[in-house]
């Protein structure tokens, strides 16, 4: 019907239409109705003094359709709660103007009061249909018309019939709700009693409660006691208009432990009142045990993850931005987890290694093995010293749609520092063996196979590069007089476990040269109680020798000499120590006396003879020496 007079309004709305004001006032005074038109292109709001008189603001109408400012007018009137909703419902009809504009909203009377407003509108069409741009609407006050519609109580034969109305449209109800196995479905009125429940409810109460359910029963009769305080402040609350889900878990009689998500929900009629409360319960028993496997993965995952002594890296295996690391790779690199998650991995590397890294991260991401590779690299940390690691990855994972790359990281720093220490001190002990002519060697009993220390190879005149050592290669060069004595020595230190006494042999070198070595040794058993190691030293004596020899020999020359010049001094020393003891004595006279003095000097002459002829002897051997 309004449609009609709105047509009819579009009809007379037209330029120079003489009866279009008087025909459009009676059309609305008769309809008791507040006009307004509102032009959509420039924004501007004409009403009729009706218009404001239904508001009882009949001072705020200027003149009968005057321009007035659509939020002075219209939207600070409007009720706060129907603000928003009546504001965008009239901008999607300015949007499209296609149907019927109609809505509700509260405007506030002068006196204090809300009043119930009812809008229609139309737009504004030509006569070839095109829109023009202008909107013609009304007001009308039906507040009394609600009033009564509030007012109205519903008796107590209309609820038992909506009471019925609601069980019958369960049996549909049931239908849909009965399809999930593990979710059962209640209705409870405000009075705990069931409204209705869906089939799988049955044999639940039968099977876990020990109760036979029906339609009516009160709750509380099927709950077990220990549930009742805690079922009836869920019920409550739900009754209260309160939507909310809450877990609980029980032991059935199985002994089983049952864990169920309930979602409670009050029923509101058509006029907002809570009629009851329905209860959506899903067993999510199955989740749980799947969530408390989950979290003992995840444990292990930690244990392992986070346990670990090196360090571990995942980065997306796509774009090589790191995505998880444990706290040994925090301490390794020196940057927190929160600032590694995120960093590209070759923000880890220097740039030197930046070529090899990208080339290895390329291999790992795309290798389909499931065995690991590893490199031996260069990590730069956060205060940019370089340290020496290696990595170790295996072939990448998929999580979801994503694919993963786990690359294990050990620090070679100790490791490597050891070696170099270890190279050292092997570098100093060789030395310290060729100082002391001392060369040191490992032997696996009974096959022989040996290692050689640089002096023992030194020794035996034979090249690392070229000899592989062996017992037997010992052995071999060990001259065929001292044979026999060392096959016996080595058949004794291989039964004996510790130290061994020294033997000293003679050995031929490759290059034909003869030396004197001493050898001595450990033994060591197995658990069979078998040698099966021996460890030894051997000591090139050959100068030590060759100097004791030399030695024999200057003493038996020295004792010849002293023998030898013993009795020429012996003879001239008796002579002079004759010839002095008469003259001290006085014991001849002058003209013997100058017989005993020419015969004193010609004593001196030959004892300083022998001198001589004993420092001429004493040269001669020097140079035999040298």
């Amino acid at each position: 019907m309004l449609i009609d007079i709105f047509n009819q309004i579009n009809l007379l709305y037209m330029p120079n239409n003489a009866a279009y004001s008087s025909k459009y006032e009676t059309l609305l005074a008769v309809g008791q109705l507040g006009g307004w038109e509102y032009n959509v292109l420039t924004q501007e709001l004409w009403c009729n003094s009706y218009y404001f008189e239904m508001l009882g603001r009949k001072e705020y109408a200027t003149a009968d359709w005057a321009k007035y400012p659509i939020k002075e007018i219209w939207e600070d009137w409007l009720h706060p709660e129907d603000l928003a909703k009546a504001k965008e419902y009239f901008a999607d009809y300015i949007l499209n103007p296609v149907q019927e504009y109609a809505q509700q909203f509260r405007m506030l009377h002068a006196n204090g009061d809300w009043v119930i407003i009812l809008s229609r509108a139309l737009a504004m069409r030509n006569e070839v249909g095109e829109l023009t741009g202008m909107i013609i609407g009304t007001h009308l006050d039906i507040s009394d018309t609600s009033r009564l519609s509030e007012n109205f109580i519903i008796t107590q034969k209309e609820f038992e019939k909506s009471k019925k109305q609601i069980i019958k449209d369960n049996a549909f109800l049931k239908a849909i709700l009965n399809s999930p196995k593990d979710l059962f479905v209640l209705a409870i009125d405000k009075h705990y009693q069931f409204l209705g429940f869906s089939d799988s409810y049955i044999p639940f109460a039968k099977n876990v409660l020990l109760k036979d359910v029906q339609v009516g029963m009160n709750v509380f009769d099927v709950l077990p006691e220990s549930m009742h305080a805690v079922a009836k402040a869920n019920y409550d609350r739900a009754l209260a208009g309160e939507n909310f889900i809450i877990t609980n878990n029980f032991i059935a009689p199985s002994g089983k432990r049952l864990y169920y998500e309930n979602k409670y929900s009050p029923i509101i009629d058509q006029h907002g009142k809570i009629l009851g409360l329905t209860l959506f319960s899903n067993d999510i028993t199955a989740i749980k045990i799947q969530e408390e496997e989950m979290r003992i993965v995840d444990l292990r995952y930690a244990a392992l993850f986070d346990g670990a002594e090196d360090a571990i890296l995942i980065a997306d295996a796509t774009t090589g931005h790191l995505v998880d690391v444990n706290d040994r790779a925090s301490e390794l690199f020196g940057y927190s987890k929160y600032e590694l998650v995120g960093m590209h991995q070759t923000q880890l590397h220097p740039p030197n290694d930046l070529a090899k890294i990208t080339s290895l991260f390329q291999q790992f991401s795309s290798s389909k093995t499931n065995g690991h590779q590893f490199v031996d690299t260069n990590i730069i940390d956060h205060k940019g010293k370089i340290k020496p690691v290696r990595i170790t990855a295996g072939a990448p994972f998929r999580a979801g749609k994503y694919l993963f790359l786990a690359a294990y990281f050990r620090d070679l720093s100790t490791e490597k520092a050891a070696i170099e220490k270890a190279l050292t001190i092997q570098e100093m002990l060789s030395k310290a063996e060729g100082i002391a002519h001392v060369g040191s060697f490992e032997v696996m009993l009974p096959d022989g196979h040996a290692i050689w220390s640089d002096e023992m190879f030194r020794i035996l005149d034979l090249s690392p590069h070229e000899t592989l050592a062996h017992k037997d290669r010992f052995t071999e060069s060990v001259i065929p007089e001292d044979q026999e004595i060392y096959h016996k020595w080595m058949g004794k230190v291989s039964t004996i476990e510790g130290e061994s006494s020294p033997i000293q042999v003679q050995i031929q070198t490759r290059k034909g040269s003869i030396k004197h070595v001493i050898i001595n040794g450990v033994g060591y058993k197995d658990l069979q109680g078998q040698i099966y190691k021996f460890i030894g030293v051997v000591k090139d004596i050959t100068t030590r020798v060759s100097t004791m020899e030399s030695l024999k020999i200057q003493n038996q020359k020295l004792r010849e000499i002293a023998w030898a010049q013993s009795h020429l001094v012996r003879g001239p020393l008796s002579d002079i120590l004759g010839i002095t003891k008469i003259i001290k004595e006085k014991l001849v006279d002058e003209e013997e006396k100058e017989t005993l003095i020419t015969q004193l000097h010609d004593a001196a002459d030959k004892l300083d003879q022998v001198v001589k002829d004993v420092v001429n002897n004493a040269g001669s051997f020097d140079e035999s020496l040298q």
